[in-house]
This record gives C-alpha cells, structure tokens and sequence, in this order.
C-alpha cells in the first residue's frame, strides 16, 4: 500500500510540472523508486531470515526435553500393617524423591478412605525434597477402605499439563483391590468407574501408569489391566523390602536418568571432569557411620559434608547429593554398606524414546537414541565421532542379546530389538561410550503371551490353524478345562482364582435334556444323549477387564446351568478369529431355535489390544521438514516480491 501510494504521488506531481521540468524530476522519482524498492527488498529479507534461522535452532533445541510430571500415589489402607509392616514405603518414597531431576514436577498423595496431598504437586528443586523427605514419615496404616478410584482423579492431569509438553507418568502402590464399601455390588460398580471414565482420561492425556502391587493379595487383574492400557509397567514386590528396587526401576522408566557404572567388588566410581552433579544411593545394611572418599581421596561423611554436598539419610538407605563433584576414583568406605547407583548430570544429553514397553510374544520394540549438548543442541557429525552405542537384552539377571552400533548424525539411531519368544520382564541396558566416558540408562520391556483362546468344540483341524496373535486348541474334554494366563512368575489372586473356578462350571444333564426334547432335529444331528456332557464354547482373553464381582459368588447367587448346543463350523479356509465369529452366530442361532430358557451361553471374541497415543518428545525429523518448508517458503516469497516490483518499475516507465 505504502509502495502504490508513492507510485500515485510521483505521477500526481510528475503531471503538474511543464515539460522543461519533467526529465530531471523523472529521473530523480526513478532513482528514489529504486531505493525504495531495494530498501524494502532487504528489509523483508532480513525478517524472513531471522525467523527461519530462529525456528529452525528452536527446532533443534526442543528435540531432547527431559522434564517429566510424575504423581506418586501410596497406600496407606490397614492391611499395609501386615504387608509392610516395617512401613519400609517412608524409606523407598524418600530415596524416590530424592532422585526426581531438578525441574521436573511431581507430588505425592497417599490414599485409603479417601485421597490426601502429603506433598503438593510443584517443581523439583532441594526444597521441594526436602519437604518430601519431612513428609514421607507421616505415612501410617489407619484407614479402612482402598479407593483407588478416587487416588486417581485427584491426581489425574489435566488438558494444561498435557499442553505443558511434559512427559506425564503416574506410580501406584497398593496391596488390595477396589474397596470402597462393605457392599460388593458398590465395589463392583467402582471398580467399573475406575477401569473406564477414570483411566480413560489418563489413556486421553498421554500418560503412562505404572502399577506396583505389594503381595499378591492385590488385585494383580486390575493393577495389570491399568498398566498394560496405558502402555505402563505392572510389578509385584513379594515383600517390601523390594519395594526400593520397583520404584527405582519405575523410576528408570519414566526419567532419562544417565548413571555411571559401579565397580561392585571393590566399590568404586571413576567420576569425569565437567559433571554439573551426581547423586549417590548407598545401602546401609545397618551400619550408619558411612564415609565415602572422593577423587582428591578426601575421606569425609555425614556430619564433614562441603557447601555443595547434601547428605539424606533414610532408615534404610542414605542417598548423597554433590555439585560439581571432583574427578577420579571414588570410592565408599564401609564394611556392610553397598553402592546402589550413580546417578550423574554432566554435558552430555541422551534422548531415549522406547517404542513400546509392553508387547506380545513376537512382537517387536526397538529403541531411539540421540545425543545433544548441556544446551540441548544435537551434536554434529564430527562431534559424535569416538561415540558408540551398546544395548543388552537381560532377563532375570541371564544375557539374552547384545548389540553395538555407531551414531548416525542429524537423525535418530535405532536400534531394533531381538525377537523375543517368552514372556516375562526384560532388563534393557543402554549404553553409551567415548573412550573412558561410559554412561548407562536402564529400561524394561513387559513381554507378553499370545491371547489364549481355548474352545472345547469338535471342529476340523484344518480349520483351526493359529494364527499369529491367536492360539486355538481343540479338544473335547469330559469336563470342561479352563486355560489361566500367567504372565511371568505372577499369580492370580484368590479372588480371581474364584471367579476362574466359578465360570467352569460343567452344564447339567436337565439342561440338555430340555434342549433335546425342544429341538429333536438338532439333537439328531448332535447325536447327544442327556446322560453325555455336551460340548460348549469358551474364550479367554487376558487383557480384558469384566466388570463382574471378583469375589465368588454365594450359591444362592449362581446363575442357572447354561444349555449345550451343537456348533458347526463351515470347511473354509477361515482365519480363528472368522472361525469364532461364525461360531457365535451359529450358537445365537441355534439357541433361538431351541427356545430355551436358559441364558445363552456367552462367547467373546478376542479383541484387539487398545491402541495408547503416548505424547513423547518432538520429533527431530518432523521439527527438520517444518524448518525447510519455512526455509523453502521465504525463497518463494523473496522471488515473488522481487518480480513484483521489478514489473511495477516496467509498469512505470
């Protein structure tokens, strides 16, 4: 506008002069024209330049975000007396806190009849410890009830913290069930609320909960179903002495926390020049007169700490915090006592992104990994040079795989991970080396089994070829067999277990005698008699979660002997899942006929394993294709003022 307005002035003026005048003006207006032009050529070229430079490093920058937003839920029911009955959860959750990077947001709630706030939700900072430390000794065993339901919805996460780019994480601590009431058809109906519109919001903001059950007196079913959905980790500590190592590993799971490796016989660290800080957990194993020496070989302990050393001592652990801790060897001074870790924050940065931490037998997962600067930058190619990558595949302490690689510069390095063929829980040891420089990160993997699909029908084997994610078995049982899936060493609950037993219940004579004597064609082709147990359908999937009372059922309460019917399947080449989905409507269809009155019997067809959007940090790749794009637009953009203007001078002359 501006440009069109000098143009009109020029040619107002230019009109108003005698001829004599008109050439020198022209050739001054002309003149002046091209200043402008070239003045305003530039001007846009600067700003444009400065935003694509400004984006493209802010790009570059926000690839490796480290701030997390754990909550920590505790429970503090009265059955915590007996399953830790040396309240050993005050020490796990002060080492806990303790290890929380600086900057990160967390709180802590404990929880029985209802959910409180024991250290409110803020940043990280020695403060914030501090008072975590103080707080964690309030915790007791007084309350009657477990709702784990309402824990859930004071500390769930809101649409600001999903915006807030942060990775959200929750920890969960329990040793019972949904238990809300004396009445078990309201803890049923909580047990619903909590499975569905409570952990679908944390399914909808992104967030990964992981699950710890202390005793298998917990309700493992649920612990396990909440964790698996939201892509989360599901452990049982047998006791809670182990409680520590499951936070620890919790904690592995949710921060990028990059540790040094620990000499275990003679135990000692080396430490490098230039860390920023490192924090120290020591065991104590009763003795609580630890010294540690550092690389100066000054012996010091609690009570001759430095200005920048803070020593947190726990009834079991004592966890040592250092600013710029002093290079070479050091080591701990005690004859029980035993380093648990290293933790350290120097200027070297890991992005990590696991694709998956639980997956099905066969399945595979693999790992992303990038390095960057203290600034956040990622290094060039000639500042990865020397550096290599290692991962070791690990379960129950025996080595399964192991793989090395070199870094790849301005992209990710994947490693894809083994195929694995049994299920448990997998230790995954990352490594990254430069010489003498070695830093480690720890990660776990949950290794599923296939869905198990078991149907006590007469059906073709050819017909019943497994598929990948599905396993058929054939057979005709005299009674009727239940398939429990185990995942690991992990047990199910006596509740469970009644349930399970509850639903095997063979169908009686009378009923298939009624069945019959009302549909005598179907009886002929079956060839039953009333004095043979009839075949009947049953599927089981592990994932899935029923709402029905996880404790048995009083014999007035049992639902009526279901009624047989004969199953056909067609001789197609159908996949299992097309086979069970035919078999549903064949048994619908016949039970119609027969005019029973009996409930059908219930066929479920497995169901496909939820999908869980986990927001993780920002791609590199994509922030890279953004950068170009606005790159490649402002040449567009510059190439069309410029053709612009030069036909707006033609258009003058």
């Amino acid at each position: 506008m501006l440009y069109d307005a000098w143009c009109s002035l020029g040619k107002l003026c230019y009109s108003e002069l005698d001829n004599k005048n008109k050439v020198g003006y022209w050739l001054m207006y002309k003149l002046l024209l091209r200043q402008v032009q070239y003045r305003l050529l530039v001007l846009i070229s600067a700003v444009v330049f400065v935003i694509s430079a400004t984006f493209g490093s802010l790009a570059v920058a926000q690839t490796l975000p480290n701030q997390m937003d754990i909550r920590v839920l505790i429970d503090v029911s009265g059955s915590m007396k007996k399953t830790d009955p040396k309240t050993l959860r005050i020490p796990a959750l002060q080492v806990l806190t303790q290890l929380l990077p600086h900057g990160s947001k967390a709180g802590v709630w404990q929880f029985s009849n209802y959910p409180e706030a024991i250290v409110p939700l803020g940043l990280v900072d020695p403060q914030w410890q501090k008072q975590a430390t103080t707080a964690a000794q309030t915790i007791s065993s007084k309350g009657q009830f477990t709702d784990i339901g309402a824990a859930l919805k004071a500390a769930a996460f809101s649409q600001q913290d999903q915006a807030s780019g942060r990775q959200l994480h929750l920890v969960l601590l329990t040793d019972g069930m949904v238990d809300v009431s004396k009445d078990a058809a309201e803890n049923q109906r909580a047990r619903r609320t909590l499975l569905e519109p409570i952990l679908q919001q944390y399914i909808d903001m992104g967030a990964r909960v992981h699950t710890i059950g202390l005793s298998h007196q917990a309700d493992e079913r649920t612990l396990r179903a909440m964790a698996h959905l939201t892509d989360g980790l599901f452990e049982v500590a047998e006791n809670a002495d182990q409680l520590l190592d499951i936070f620890l590993r919790a904690l592995d799971n949710t921060v990028i926390t990059q540790q040094v490796p620990v000499q275990i016989d003679e135990q000692t660290f080396e430490v490098h020049a230039n860390l920023e800080s490192m924090t120290i957990v020591v065991e104590k194993n009763g003795d609580h007169h630890i010294k540690l020496r550092d690389g100066n070989q000054r012996l010091f302990g609690k009570h001759q700490t430095l200005a920048s050393q803070q020593w947190q001592s726990s009834s079991t652990h004592d966890v040592i915090s250092i600013q710029q801790p002093v290079a070479g060897t050091w080591a701990l001074v005690s004859p029980t006592a035993k380093l648990k870790r290293v933790n350290v924050v120097g200027q070297l940065q890991i992005l990590l992104q696991q694709s998956h931490q639980n997956i099905k037998v066969g399945q595979r997962a693999y790992l992303d990994v990038q390095l960057a600067n203290e600034k956040g930058i990622l290094l060039s190619e000639n500042q990865l040079q020397g550096f290599d990558l290692g991962v070791e595949v690990m379960l129950d302490g025996q080595h399964i795989s192991s793989q090395a690689q070199v870094f790849l510069a301005h992209e990710k390095t994947r490693v894809h991970l083994p195929v694995i063929d049994q299920a448990g829980m997998y230790d995954l040891n990352i490594s990254v080396v430069k010489g003498q420089l070695v830093r480690e990160i720890s990660r776990n993997l949950r290794v599923h089994p296939l869905v198990a699909v078991a149907l006590s029908v007469e059906l073709n084997p050819v017909n019943t070829a497994p598929t990948q994610d599905i396993t058929v078995t054939v057979q005709q049982p005299s009674a009727i067999s239940q398939e429990a899936m185990v995942i690991s060493k992990e047990q199910a609950s006596p509740a469970l277990q009644a349930l399970m037993q509850a639903q095997t219940k063979v169908t009686t004579p009378a009923a298939s005698a009624d069945a019959q004597a009302t549909t005598p064609a179907a009886s002929a082709d079956a060839q039953a008699t009333t004095s043979e147990p009839q075949p009947s359908v049953e599927v089981e999937v592990e994932v899935e979660v029923e709402a029905e009372a996880e404790v048995k059922p009083k014999p007035e309460e049992q639902a009526e002997p279901e009624t047989p019917a004969e199953t056909e399947v067609a001789a197609q080449p159908l996949t299992a899942t097309e086979q069970i989905a035919k078999l549903v409507n064949k048994v619908k269809n016949q039970l119609s006929t027969a005019g029973s009155t009996t409930p059908p019997t219930s066929v479920e067809t497995p169901q496909e394993e939820p999908v869980v959007t986990v927001k993780t940090a920002l791609d590199p790749e994509d922030l890279s294709y953004s950068r170009w794009l606005v790159v490649i637009g402002a040449g567009v953009l510059l190439l069309a003022l410029l053709l612009f203007l030069r036909r707006s001078s033609a258009a003058s002359t």
